[in-house]
């Protein structure tokens, strides 16, 4: 395990010092070239300590996100590629091109499906260390594909087809795919006053599978619950037998000078063949935060997901999140949880933020790798993006 941490460290950083190089060659050559090139980069790091430990949870620190990449611009074209190091591995992140024309967008290579506030949310902008459960086991990470959006002061459209494989999990076999589309209406539009409603679906169907793979035509919905410190897996639902998957997603977003409110409802079914009954799970949360310190919150049309607060802020949070992967019909217990969630966030800069916040978590029935008690995490982060 040291040795292959190492290897993955080793590899991380000839990738940083390669970009490095090519950016700074690039821009030296000729700076009237319309091609330009921006190295990015960002360092999430977290510690976490469990109150109420009758799990035996372990306390201690973790990198959640190290990332370094480049971004690139010529004429109407756009370019991102970035590599990510967590949990001992390295790993492709984004990794695509897009061009533009007007309100028009078509974006290609691997990238985020339209599908849920907070996962489009930059990490970098999330309230609390880590998405919602309901998020987390309901929507996907980066998948490969090619998208097309169209943009306006009132309306966000962007559909796509995606398969179901990421770069850094692809196998030698057929490929499922997934048709996506998110709509957003925006009847309040503003600096300092947005209202903005949203729907996403998506219809997917499974990966082929190796000879020697189990996991036949298989679905499987995980979270970790609350932190990702001690990264025991609380809630799992293997689906087997699938023959197709259909998640919606409604969205709800609300800005008032210093004041922000973010909700959603996710909801899936997957179809099942051989005789087994189909298979239904959902979620959902609400989180709210009001500015101490600041005048208002920043939001990113180009995907139409919310934004940090803008300039230096302070800002008070509270979460509630619900989520079920037990379905008794289907005969799979996959757990439930409830949780609750306060914090305090202070953004010094737009490059530099200090996270504090404080989790309770209630497990509900058929909850995993513990025992059913409720317990609580006080965590902290310092992050750093440019």
């Amino acid at each position: 395990m040291v040795l292959l941490t190492r290897t993955y460290l080793k590899s991380f950083f000839i990738i940083f010092q390669i970009l490095i190089l090519v950016t700074f060659t690039a821009n030296a050559q000729n700076n009237a070239d319309p091609l330009q090139y921006k190295i990015t980069g960002r360092l999430l790091m977290d510690g976490g300590i469990y109150m109420k430990n009758s799990n035996h949870f372990g306390n201690g620190l973790e990198f959640n996100d190290l990332r370094i990449g480049v971004k690139a611009t010529y004429q109407n074209w756009k370019m991102k590629l970035e590599m990510g190091y967590a949990g001992n591995k390295a790993a492709i992140k984004d990794a695509f091109a897009s061009y533009s024309y007007k309100n028009h967008s078509i974006q290609i290579g691997q990238f985020y499906e339209p599908f849920s506030l907070d996962m489009l949310c930059s990490t970098f902008d999330l309230r609390f260390n880590q998405s919602p459960g309901a998020v987390l086991a309901l929507t996907n990470s980066r998948r490969m594909g090619v998208a097309y959006s169209y943009n306006t002061h009132r309306y966000y459209f962007c559909g796509g087809l995606f398969t179901d494989n990421d770069l850094s999990n692809l196998k030698n076999v057929s490929q499922g795919y997934a048709i996506d589309a998110r709509l957003v209406y925006r009847p309040v539009y503003a600096k300092e006053k947005l209202v903005h409603i949203g729907l996403a679906a998506i219809h997917r169907t499974p990966d082929g599978v190796l000879p020697e793979d189990q996991n036949v035509n298989t679905f499987t919905y995980k979270s970790p619950g609350i932190s990702t410190i001690d990264n025991r897996i609380l809630l799992l639902a293997d689906v087997g037998n699938a023959e197709s998957q259909f998640k919606v997603g409604t969205e709800l977003l609300i800005y008032y000078h210093k004041f922000f409110l973010q909700s959603e409802y996710i909801r899936t079914h997957v179809k099942r063949a051989n005789g087994f009954n189909n298979y239904m799970a959902q979620g959902a949360y609400v989180q709210c935060s009001w500015l101490l310190l600041g005048q208002n919150y920043l939001y990113d049309e180009e995907v139409a997901c919310p934004g940090r607060p803008e300039g230096k802020s302070l800002e008070l949070c509270a979460r509630f999140n619900y989520l079920t992967l037990n379905d008794r019909s289907a005969g799979i217990d996959g757990g439930m949880e409830k949780d609750f969630s306060i914090g305090l966030n202070y953004y010094i800069s737009k490059h530099i933020a200090i996270k504090l916040n404080y989790n309770y978590f209630m497990p509900g029935k058929h909850i995993k790798e513990i025992v059913p008690t409720d317990f609580s995490i006080i965590q902290g982060r310092f992050q750093f993006i440019f």
